[in-house]
């Protein structure tokens, strides 16, 4: 009897990866708009989100896992220049792009919970940031740059392959496998990816709890 055909990408990357494209546009709209509550709780889904892929990243399914596709300086340049076999999962090139995005999602949330305005938005871990949550601040102002650049990259590569290669790079994405990429091993029980998610959701609300509070001024 042969083996199903497993899908190349689990459930629970589907799920993050069509999550991040979502949250972004909403923390970027509540953001332009004064929600800030609405845009720090979406701040906070995308660095335990991003947390829990970086984790899924070693202990996940097989296509998932870094050391499967994160490829050396030699590796790469050989994708470049158009010596690589195509395979199912991601190329030289396109898994190291993925990794960038997944860190720099983080980056952007976990330096949001440091930032201050001064005047209508504080972050929970302001007062940890000290003196260098002004930094900080603008760090999360340059980290959204260099992720709305990367993002465009994305876009733009994927339209490549999609549409110019004619590689179904979305319908992989989409239903995890596709006539031209199947996986070769059972993916990891989705529970396992609940477990890292709640774990990193439980994490993050105890260092806020810890954090201390703006002093009171009488």
């Amino acid at each position: 009897m042969s083996s199903p055909p497993w899908p190349v990408w689990d459930r629970p990357v589907r799920f993050m990866h069509w999550y991040f494209p979502v949250a972004l546009g909403f923390m970027w709209w509540s953001g332009e708009q004064g929600y800030t509550l609405w845009h720090s709780w979406c701040g906070y889904s995308l660095i335990v989100t991003a947390a829990t892929r970086l984790l899924w990243g070693f202990i996940g399914s097989y296509h998932t896992r870094f050391s499967t596709f994160l490829k050396g300086p030699k590796v790469v340049v050989d994708y470049l220049r158009g010596r690589w076999e195509v395979k199912s999962g991601h190329n030289p090139l396109g898994g190291w792009a993925s990794l960038l995005l997944v860190c720099l999602v983080l980056n952007q949330g976990a330096t949001g919970l440091f930032t201050s305005d001064d005047i209508s938005f504080e972050g929970p871990l302001a007062y940890w940031g000290g003196q260098w949550s002004s930094t900080l601040s603008e760090l999360h102002h340059l980290n959204w740059v260099a992720l709305q650049g990367m993002v465009v990259l994305h876009l733009l590569a994927v339209a490549f392959h999609q549409w110019v290669r004619k590689e179904p790079m979305i319908q992989g994405m989409w239903r995890g496998q596709s006539s031209n990429y199947q996986g070769e091993v059972a993916p990891a029980p989705v529970w396992k990816a609940l477990a890292v998610l709640v774990a990193m959701s439980t994490l993050l609300s105890g260092v806020i709890a810890l954090a201390p509070q703006a002093p009171a001024y009488y």
